[in-house]
């Protein structure tokens, strides 16, 4: 079995900071105020890319029940990074977190992982772009960074079909951000959930797909060149 493409980090820290740079004049399009795309959140992005790649490196299935807790990591990555202290200063809210992911009967795990088990037979696009639906719309996931860690899911989904990661760009921002805000301006359940959802997936996942024009190279790292050695808090 040749061995998996690992993700070309400095690449993908590349394209966030020239969207950090521009952001304040992307968000004129956004029909949404977004918070400031700090340093902050774009390293404990970035250490949320390496942490999928590690699990898809390592071969790691999130909707093995054994293995669901590890959603729990890559929201906490996004939010609070790897630092023990910051993960101290964060807990009170980390537990309450896994509480609701566990515990939300209308929008916690069991529901994507009930949603994922039944449309296995659909592409990966259509797969990812419904788990980010299931994800980000009302009741979220998460209690916060679901548009980061839902957009790092759906990068692993990708990533384990043999695809390109989702990475925040210049030219797909506002393709990201808008359809974004309709998703988690939407609910769940109810009968306007039961048309209106599978047509934001539909179009969620041929922008998914749009966002990948080379499979086999699109940040993904040349599988000689060294790993990462860059400042991934």
């Amino acid at each position: 079995m040749p061995a998996k493409r690992r993700l070309d980090l400095p690449a993908i820290e590349d394209a966030l900071r020239n969207v950090q740079q521009r952001f304040t004049e992307l968000s004129r399009y956004f029909t949404e105020p977004r918070d400031p795309f700090t340093d902050e959140v774009l390293q404990n992005v970035l250490a949320g890319y390496a942490l999928i790649d590690e699990y898809v490196a390592r071969d790691v299935d999130l909707f093995d029940l054994q293995q669901i807790n590890l959603m729990l990591e890559i929201n906490a990555t996004v939010l609070c990074g790897s630092d023990p202290a910051a993960r101290v200063e964060f807990a009170e809210h980390l537990a309450a977190t896994e509480k609701h992911f566990f515990n939300n009967t209308e929008g916690g795990i069991k529901d994507l992982y009930h949603w994922y088990s039944a449309h296995h037979g659909e592409s990966v696009w259509k797969r990812a772009a419904g788990c980010y639906v299931r994800i980000l719309s009302r009741p979220q996931l998460f209690l916060e960074g679901n548009n980061r860690t839902g957009s790092l899911i759906v990068s692993y989904l990708l990533m384990r079909a043999g695809k390109p990661p989702f990475v925040l760009s210049l030219a797909n921002a506002e393709g990201y951000f808008n359809p974004s805000s309709v998703i988690r301006n939407s609910a769940k359940h109810g009968v306007k959930a039961l048309y209106e959802l599978p047509k934001i997936k539909k179009k969620y996942a041929a922008f998914l797909e749009e966002q990948s024009p080379n499979p086999t190279e699109f940040f993904l790292r040349d599988k000689h060149s060294p790993l990462f050695q860059g400042s991934i808090k």
